[in-house]
């Protein structure tokens, strides 16, 4: 498997895969604008609404959109050769960690590593052999978790500690992690079956198994608890998206949340500003699926696409306001999310990739009114992080350029820089 392969398998674990809605994933300049809040929102026929209707002089397409001076690579890392960094959280301007994998091969995903930012530079964090880099989270210096296959290991500031919460388990995989303090939930699939599990002073616990919805991401922040994928529809007309919501302090009580009903649909990544305010992006894919849903009475044949079909994604993204989630229109049309941060209400940051471009990625703010797009340069963006204490913001990803070389990605965003000249 070439790197650009292997690097999209990582993140098709660490979002489960995504089976279940036939993608491949994997966590300045213009751009359409929407009054949000400022008109009431326009009926959509799937039960949602919409703050903004792009359109085609609202959407330019992403080769329009240039590249922001404000956006510096920060060089290559203490990291072996063919590299990538799939996720990263920042706790503070002297903290961040991020997550990938090192050696990796045509036929080998490679190593876990684990990169730690000091303030200063970048260095490696030795973590156990033989760990998977599936899901990932971090609330201190110490408290990091890192989940993958059938192992879940802790660190808390002196050392690790691995644990098997089944035993040995070649079908039961965690693809990902969000710890609250005291707490973890981790989310994984056993074979068609997904399944939650908490970790807390009394150890871990499997508190459902949901055999309908594919769990790709969680976050868990103030004792409520985010979970975001998709789940069949009804009649096996492909899937929709779906969120899971939990606002006990014991992780128990877990509701499947009524949102628009959007075919093709799938959630990837999701980021809590507030229990009333939370953001979760993701796909489209306006073809039937390919790959069979966990629903097993339906034919794998129904999610064939048709000869020669385009099954290109659109991006997704729906907002919870404390009383329902809606959709919400992202200024460019065929960009690809792959994950989302904010400092808060009016400051919401999606990273996403554009198709044509790989090397080149996208970047879209919100500033509580207007979507507007620029560009990073340098490779594949998986993963982006608000840093705490200032308007900066971490990428990391890989060189995107489906070869068997290259060393992972790590973009830094000067938050106060006043905007330069950009180039397209």
């Amino acid at each position: 498997m070439k790197i650009a392969n292997r690097a999209m398998a990582a993140v098709s674990c660490l979002s489960l895969l995504a089976a279940c809605s036939g993608l491949t994933a994997c966590s300045g300049g213009g751009g359409g604008a929407g009054a949000r809040g400022s008109t009431a929102p326009a009926a959509r026929p799937d039960g949602g609404a919409t703050r903004h209707q792009a359109g085609p002089t609202a959407s330019p397409t992403p080769s329009a959109v240039p590249v922001s001076r404000r956006w510096r690579d920060v060089g290559r890392l203490p990291l072996a050769d063919s590299s990538g960094l799939m996720d990263v959280v920042a706790t503070g301007p002297r903290q961040a960690w991020a997550l990938g994998f090192e050696n990796g091969a045509e036929d080998d995903g490679g190593y876990a590593t684990v990169a730690r930012w000091n303030g200063a530079k970048w260095s490696k964090l030795p973590i156990p052999r033989y760990l998977g880099y599936d899901g990932f989270d971090a609330t201190g210096p110490n408290d990091l978790w890192i989940a993958g296959g059938d192992t879940v290991a802790r660190w808390d500031g002196r050392r690790w500690t691995e644990k098997r919460p089944f035993g040995i388990s070649e079908d039961k995989r965690f693809h990902d992690v969000a710890s609250d303090g005291d707490r973890a939930v981790l989310i994984g699939s056993d074979g068609p079956r997904s399944f939650i599990v908490t970790s807390g002073r009394g150890g871990y616990e499997l508190v459902t198994g949901d055999g309908e919805s594919m769990l790709n991401a969680v976050t868990s922040r103030a004792g409520h608890t985010w979970i975001v994928g998709a789940k069949p529809r009804a009649n096996c007309d492909g899937v929709t998206p779906d969120i899971v919501h939990s606002r006990k302090a014991d992780g128990s009580g877990w509701d499947h949340l009524r949102v628009p009903d959007i075919r093709g649909g799938t959630l990837t990544s999701v980021v809590q500003i507030s229990p009333t305010d939370v953001w979760a992006v993701g796909k489209i894919v306006n073809s039937r699926q390919v790959d069979p849903l966990p629903d097993r009475s339906c034919p794998a044949a129904v999610y064939d696409a048709p000869e020669g079909a385009e099954s290109r994604a659109t991006p997704l993204a729906l907002h919870w306001d404390g009383r329902s989630w809606k959709r919400e229109e992202l200024p460019l049309l065929t960009a690809e999310p792959t994950g989302v941060t904010a400092f808060g209400p009016d400051d919401v940051w999606v990273a996403a990739a554009d198709p044509d471009r790989p090397a080149d990625p996208l970047f879209l703010h919100f500033d509580g009114r207007t979507w507007t797009a620029e560009r990073g340069a340098g490779g594949r963006i998986e993963a982006v992080a608000a840093i705490p204490g200032t308007k900066d913001l971490w990428a990391v990803g890989w060189p995107g350029d489906y070869e068997d070389h290259g060393s992972a990605v790590v973009l830094r965003r000067d938050g106060r820089a006043r905007p330069g000249r950009a180039r397209s």
